[in-house]
């Protein structure tokens, strides 16, 4: 009897824990947080993986990747202080601009006041006793009376207001003197990081030389073209299991399929290689857009970062999943604005124009994929003009 009890309750305890997992997996699915959370941590394994995969086979290339990195991050610094230095100079314009107002206004209350003393002074105090010792015009009197009231009632007010005025005015220029020793700090911070990330991009150009003297025969560039095209397949094939293993929720946007042919290019530049032309390792399965570095990439529509981070071959990369298994990829990238799990908008800034991974020219290599399977952009991007995109 006992043991049938037992048997009972567990069998009632497993029910209730799988209904619980169910539960939890119904919720992981609804929320938001939950879903973020799962997404970054499948990417950090994917991440790993491929770390471990394109171990460096030399110290260029491991050197390489380290530059690479350090370079995306201090462009992304310098981005960040240029956007804070942009508002900084709108709040010291705004404060000038509050500053002239102020000092025009304490001007005009001080004539004011000038030309309220000097009637005072000439009209002088006797005006007033002959007025009060003349009892035939009692009414007159009494208007004159309620005159000087008022006169000298404006008089008191203007001198307040002026003083008022004339305490903002010291309050804001403590400001803005705040707001200019900011602005300085900013100023020297930015030269200081632009003649870093100039220094790091001369060390990484001797860098790239070494290599190409050790990358000597056509041979040797086309396994190593074939190695980053697995690399990035299988990368590809990571990414899409883990958004089928869990399901994100979108915001309400026209399909993806829908732009197709309307769609803005990421960059504005000329169409260096196209989608299908020859190279060493077979077809370009994207295009590669010439455009000069630092220029903003913006996402070609909206959708959520699912990878952001350094691959062989082809150095910053940023892929944005748009949802029907479709995805952009924008490669060899100076910096990069988003991380894993954000969304971004159509048009909205998420790289910018390097030459990352090796490259000697500064471009994007751009790519739509369906499937994992590349399309031609030129099919789903508005006109190319004389050979120029955006």
């Amino acid at each position: 009897m006992a043991n049938s009890r037992y048997s009972r309750l567990a069998i009632t305890s497993l029910l209730v824990t799988l209904l619980l997992l169910a539960a939890a997996d119904v919720f992981a699915e609804t929320d938001p947080n939950k879903q973020l959370r799962l997404l970054r941590e499948r990417m950090q394994r994917v991440e790993a993986q491929l770390t471990l995969s394109q171990r460096a086979k030399t110290q260029e290339q491991k050197a390489l990747r380290q530059l690479d990195k350090k370079l995306g991050v201090a462009a992304k610094q310098q981005w960040r202080l240029s956007q804070t230095l942009a508002k900084k100079n709108q709040r010291v314009k705004a404060l000038k601009k509050q500053q002239t107002t102020l000092q025009q206004a304490i001007s005009g209350q001080k004539d004011l006041l000038a030309e309220q003393l000097r009637s005072a002074h000439m009209m002088g105090k006797q005006q007033r006793i002959k007025m009060l010792l003349n009892q035939q015009q009692a009414d007159r009197m009494s208007r004159v009376m309620q005159y000087y009231a008022y006169f000298n009632q404006a008089r008191v007010d203007n001198v307040r207001l002026l003083d008022k005025d004339i305490q903002q005015l010291q309050e804001l220029e403590l400001q803005l003197q705040h707001e200019q020793t900011e602005l300085t700090s900013l100023i020297v911070a930015k030269r200081k990081q632009s003649d870093s990330l100039a220094a790091d991009k001369k060390k990484r150009k001797r860098l790239l030389f070494g290599l190409a003297k050790k990358i000597k025969s056509s041979a040797q560039t086309l396994v190593e073209l074939k190695d980053n095209e697995k690399r990035l397949t299988r990368l590809l094939a990571s990414i899409q299991q883990a958004i089928n293993d869990i399901p994100v929720s979108r915001q309400q946007n026209k399909p993806f399929i829908s732009r197709k042919g309307k769609l803005n290019w990421p960059v504005k530049g000329r169409l260096w290689k196209r989608f299908g032309s020859a190279r060493k390792s077979g077809r370009y399965d994207g295009v590669v857009i010439s455009a000069s570095e630092g220029s903003s990439i913006r996402s070609i529509s909206h959708g959520r970062v699912v990878y952001a981070d350094w691959l062989r071959g082809y150095g910053l990369l940023i892929i944005v999943d748009h949802g029907a298994d479709y995805l952009s990829l924008y490669a060899f990238n100076e910096s990069l604005y988003k991380e894993v799990g954000d969304w971004v908008e159509t048009g909205e800034s998420i790289a910018t124009v390097g030459l990352s991974g090796g490259q000697t020219k500064a471009g994007l290599y751009f790519s739509i994929r369906k499937k994992g399977k590349p399309v031609n952009p030129i099919h789903w991007c508005r006109t190319v003009r004389k050979g120029r995109v955006g």
